[in-house]
């Protein structure tokens, strides 16, 4: 993989041969590098987790507390920040026990943490993460039902002062190592996933935490078995018919000024281009011919409470004309390599100047201000896919497919990728779709 911010490889190096379909067929390749929460460096092997016992002879444990999608880290502890903009460095707070301590139990098939506060004592779930490079266990310490008393015990009862919190992943992301975050990532997974299935799906009875956090299990029928999930999301840069734009959009909840790739959940029992091109259709009418695959990123941070993988890949358009579903989206728009490039080349040349002149760099606050002042539109931070789907393509020379002649009347109609053509036509004609011409 490319060193992160590299120039990506050629655009003909990004796919393979289309099919008879016209799709470029599931093809990863080095045109994206390595994302935040991946690269874990526990080792997770899930044969080697199964096999913990609680009998190992590992003097310590180490415990990263979490409380559904919060993270106990501790502020200005020094480091490489994850964003690279200015933000303070932190990093995650564990707690380090021996593991014959009493109040462990890691012999039971729901291993927890005995914490008593006041007169009540709470049974502390752990979830077995894996294994760090000294071969010392790590686990995520579930904090959630008492997650207020057991911050102030941190604080103040361990002697760890202010500077230590839970705090929401998503914003404590740009502050955390690559390592820390994708640490973080999973522990945050694991919990979420936890506090939503806490009764089973099938009959309604309890579930427990079995197997050091790996799965739950139904207290009822224990052929009732849940084991985490991830719910594969795709994220698309779609290029112009001739390769000099780029189809960008927003929905309402996003910050003001920001234009970012189109996404969406994968359907069940659809493909990953598939999904590309009802997505796009959905959200913009513009008509997909070529999808490929060029990377992917986990996303513990996700929409609902959920773990997601997104799945990046660059399609070609074969339309122009953007309708807007404005159930699902209020802008789309085309944007030019230029424009898209100069929105990519701010967070580098604010990244480069903090390093050269030895000042502190922009925050990705104010970066993103900048840029909505100079370019009228900024884009996502270097944490989310997103931004290295644009980098790639922006900074590659040329399309990043051949040319097509794009598709008019009734051939556009009759080619919506899955929709028949009066579906194709009478979604077009929807009164709920804004027309706009973009940038074109």
């Amino acid at each position: 993989m490319q060193p992160n911010g590299g120039v990506p490889p050629s655009p003909a190096a990004a796919g393979t041969a289309a099919g008879s379909s016209g799709v470029t067929r599931f093809t990863l390749t080095d045109a994206l590098p390595p994302q935040h929460f991946s690269c874990n460096p526990l080792d997770r092997t899930y044969d080697k987790r199964r096999k913990f016992d609680g009998t190992s002879k590992q003097d310590e444990v180490s415990l990263v507390v979490v409380a559904g999608r919060e993270v106990c880290i501790r502020e200005g502890s020094g480091g490489e920040p994850g964003a690279g903009l200015g933000a303070a460095a932190a990093d995650l707070q564990a707690l380090l026990l021996n593991a014959t301590d009493p109040e462990l139990d890691l012999n039971s098939d729901s291993i927890c943490l005995t914490w008593v506060h006041g007169d009540q004592a709470y049974q502390l779930p752990l979830y077995l993460l894996g294994q760090d490079r000294t071969e010392r266990w790590t686990f995520a310490l579930d904090v959630s039902d008492c997650r207020e008393g057991f911050v102030a015990f941190l604080r103040q009862g361990c002697g760890l002062g202010e500077g230590v919190g839970l705090q929401d992943l998503r914003s404590a992301l740009p502050q955390l190592s690559r390592d820390a975050a994708a640490i973080a990532g999973q522990a945050t997974a694991l919990s979420q996933w936890h506090q939503c299935n806490r009764f089973c799906p099938r009959c309604g009875s309890p579930t427990a935490p079995v197997e050091s956090g790996l799965r739950r299990q139904c207290t009822a029928d224990p052929t009732h078995k849940a084991y985490p999930r991830t719910d594969p999301v795709v994220i698309v840069l779609v290029e112009s018919p001739d390769g000099r734009r780029a189809l960008l959009g927003r929905n309402r909840k996003f910050t003001p000024g920001m234009y970012t790739c189109l996404s969406g959940f994968v359907d069940q029992c659809e493909s990953v281009e598939e999904a590309v091109r009802r997505e796009v259709f959905e959200e913009s009418r513009v008509l997909v011919a070529s999808v490929a695959v060029v990377g992917s990123q986990p996303w513990p941070i996700g929409r609902y409470g959920g773990c997601e993988l997104m799945l990046g890949c660059v399609a070609k358009a074969r339309s122009y004309e953007v309708l807007v579903n404005t159930d699902e989206m209020e802008d789309v728009q085309w944007y030019d390599k230029e424009e898209l490039r100069a929105a990519v080349q701010m967070y580098d040349a604010a990244a480069s100047s903090g390093a050269q002149e030895g000042e502190e760099p922009q925050s990705v606050a104010q970066l993103q201000e900048q840029s909505l002042e100079q370019l009228g539109f900024f884009i996502p931070p270097p944490l989310a896919i997103a931004h290295h789907l644009m980098r790639a393509w922006a900074l590659a020379d040329g399309p990043w497919f051949p040319a097509v002649q794009p598709a008019t009347g009734a051939a556009a109609a009759g080619g919506a990728g899955g929709f028949s053509a009066a579906a194709a036509a009478a979604a077009a004609a929807a009164a709920a779709a804004t027309v706009t011409n973009g940038k074109l």
